[in-house]
């Protein structure tokens, strides 16, 4: 096992890279199935090209065929890997950009919003994190996106969901400093968490995105690459593709 902690930050709008034929030969049936209800095309296909990524990354790390990785979740929705349960992946997406992560040994959350206007910032995140004014002012978007991304990612790394979960986790803003940072998760074990956020600018177009990742413990920093696809592996294409939407999107 090579890699023990991986990211990566994808965006999913149709350009030359994407086969979506391929994509759907990444997807096992009931997935294919689920695209294949999807009554807009463009949806269909962004829904194949996420399901995609997220499985030809973890089959890099995992040593498996994409469409034979096995994905389930739990009650609070955390999603998990049931021949893998030392492997945790976590993933967020905001219209058509995806972020995934995936570690080995211990939890990972992450989220990824697009920056947009937020009004009123402060009314928004008080309606999940009660001790808002503590941060000050959040009207800047760099101050909002990191406190509501870092407690997004955090509840998805605790499996506890942001309408239960925000309020143990306890964020805070370094003095002079227009971002918030994670200070630690309540009744969530003695090792330490930590979370990071990092703006990337989408290219091609003047979209700017927040991310956040949280993981338990401070070892095995997750690194995000950013705009690239995670490896194909070279696997024979077990499922059959939708091309009833294939057809769609080509004549679209």
């Amino acid at each position: 096992m090579t890699d023990r902690a991986k990211g990566w930050l994808v965006d999913l709008r149709p350009d030359e890279r994407w086969d979506d034929e391929a994509c759907c030969g990444d997807l096992p049936a009931e997935e294919t199935r689920m695209a294949d209800r999807l009554c807009d095309s463009a949806s269909a296909a962004t829904y194949i090209r996420a399901r995609s990524v997220i499985r030809r990354g973890l089959a890099g790390l995992l040593g498996e065929p994409p469409a034979e990785i096995r994905l389930a979740s739990e009650v609070g929705g955390r999603p998990v890997l049931p021949d893998h349960p030392d492997w945790y992946v976590s993933w967020s997406r905001s219209k058509s950009l995806l972020l995934l992560a995936a570690r080995y040994g211990e939890p990972v959350g992450v989220d990824l919003e697009v920056i947009r206007p937020i009004s009123p910032a402060a009314g928004v995140l008080r309606t999940v994190y009660p001790r808002t004014a503590e941060l000050g002012a959040v009207d800047q978007s760099e101050t909002f996106f990191t406190a509501w991304t870092l407690l997004e990612a955090a509840v998805k790394a605790t499996g506890r969901g942001l309408a239960r979960g925000a309020r143990d986790v306890w964020l805070y803003r370094p003095s002079g400093e227009s971002r918030c940072a994670l200070g630690g998760i309540r009744n969530a074990g003695e090792v330490p968490w930590s979370g990071r956020t990092e703006q990337f600018a989408v290219p091609g177009s003047s979209t700017r995105v927040m991310t956040a990742v949280v993981t338990k413990g401070f070892t095995d920093p997750i690194h995000v690459d950013a705009w690239q696809l995670p490896d194909r592996p070279p696997s024979p294409v077990t499922a059959a593709a939708p091309r009833r939407l294939l057809r769609k999107e080509v004549s679209a």
